[in-house]
């Protein structure tokens, strides 16, 4: 009974010995995750990474950003380029397929990254998971109300403007229609009241596509700037793959963004180089940002990913809101223009529509790399 009841004893000593094991093996794999998690959280100190590679990177982008942009500027100035209207027609409509993926693709998509990483606080991703589409929808809602505003007021200002004018006509017409000629007989004499039709008609065009010019730069110089600082601090690797994707995404932005300004109609050329150069410094300037904070920013911290994701979703937000705006309104005007009336319109037609697809499609492309 003795030998027994010891054998008992020790089972269950064994037992115990075991669960202790058993017990600090899973404290040790979950210290072990957490440390893993922290680490992919924590700034990478040991990569390669060579200065003189970024800073090369940096006059490429450059380089590419000023050829995108001043295309379509120059092509519209420059008359002995002699291109034809349609031509300049087929780019705009680039330009529209350009924005719309550069919103959906380039920014609301990493801003959903973002913003759902395990980078930050449980209480911010998990209490709700539709921060970046709630700050695209406002972005677009708030540039819808700043838009009819700002036509309003300019429309205001200009029919009020115009009602001085014709006041002032009617008074010299009605002081003038009366006179006496040398023979004796009265002479009427109308200045027409100085009435302008369709003048409110095409200033509102025109107000809007300058409205519309200026919404676009803003949207994506800001997204520029986080992707030039993406890349100056990415490994010597990454930058090789990065550096292609970003030289194509600047050429195509600035295509759209080039499109855009020229058909604002701006006052001055000095204006139009001034927005075309703000945008091709920004992603530059972003590298440079990148490469004299290599040792101490981290694109896994808290603070970078909320300034990025929200950025990128309000960016998003604005480009969707011109994108659409230029589909519905922009590009019918300019399909019948240029097409109507032309041998084989409907041919010309799909042409323009093709040509949306292939920018929406090239951007989309680049977006995998990017």
């Amino acid at each position: 009974m003795s030998s027994s009841k010891e054998i008992f004893v020790n089972l269950i000593d064994c037992q115990n010995e075991y669960d202790i094991l058993f017990n600090k093996y899973n404290d040790l794999l979950g210290s072990l995750n957490g440390s893993s998690g922290d680490d992919e959280c924590s700034r990478e100190s040991d990569i390669e990474y060579t200065k003189p590679l970024h800073i090369g990177a940096i006059f490429i982008i450059l380089v590419a950003s000023f050829i995108g942009t001043g295309l379509p500027i120059l092509a519209t100035h420059i008359k002995r380029l002699k291109i034809p209207n349609y031509a300049i027609i087929f780019g705009k409509s680039i330009g529209i397929g350009v924005i719309l993926a550069c919103a959906l693709i380039h920014m609301l998509q990493p801003s959903v990254e973002s913003l759902s990483s395990s980078c930050l606080p449980e209480s911010f991703t998990e209490g709700y998971e539709a921060y970046p589409y709630l700050f695209a929808l406002l972005a677009g809602i708030v540039m819808q109300f700043l838009d009819f505003s700002f036509l309003s007021y300019i429309t205001y200002k200009h029919n009020k403007k115009q009602s001085l004018i014709i006041d002032a006509n009617d008074k010299i017409s009605s002081s003038t229609s009366n006179m006496v000629t040398p023979n004796g007989n009265e002479s009427k004499i109308s200045c027409g009241g100085g009435h302008v039709h369709g003048g409110s008609l095409l200033l509102d065009s025109k107000s809007l596509k300058t409205i519309e010019a200026y919404l676009l730069e803003f949207g994506i110089t800001i997204h520029s700037i986080f992707i030039g600082l993406t890349v100056g601090v990415v490994d010597d690797t990454g930058l090789k793959a990065l550096l292609v994707a970003l030289s194509f995404h600047q050429f195509f932005e600035g295509v759209a963004l080039g499109s855009r300004v020229s058909d604002a109609k701006l006052t001055s050329h000095w204006h139009e180089a001034l927005l075309a150069s703000i945008f091709s410094i920004s992603a530059p300037i972003g590298i440079a940002i990148g490469i004299g904070v290599i040792s101490s920013i981290n694109v896994n911290g808290e603070t970078f990913l909320f300034v990025q994701g929200i950025f990128d979703a309000v960016c998003s937000g604005i480009l969707l809101y011109i994108g659409f705006n230029l589909l519905l309104k922009d590009f019918p005007d300019d399909m019948n223009k240029s097409c109507n009336g032309k041998n084989h319109q409907y041919l010309l037609k799909m042409g323009l529509f093709f040509a949306i697809w292939l920018g929406a499609g090239l951007m989309s492309f680049i977006g995998k790399y990017l």
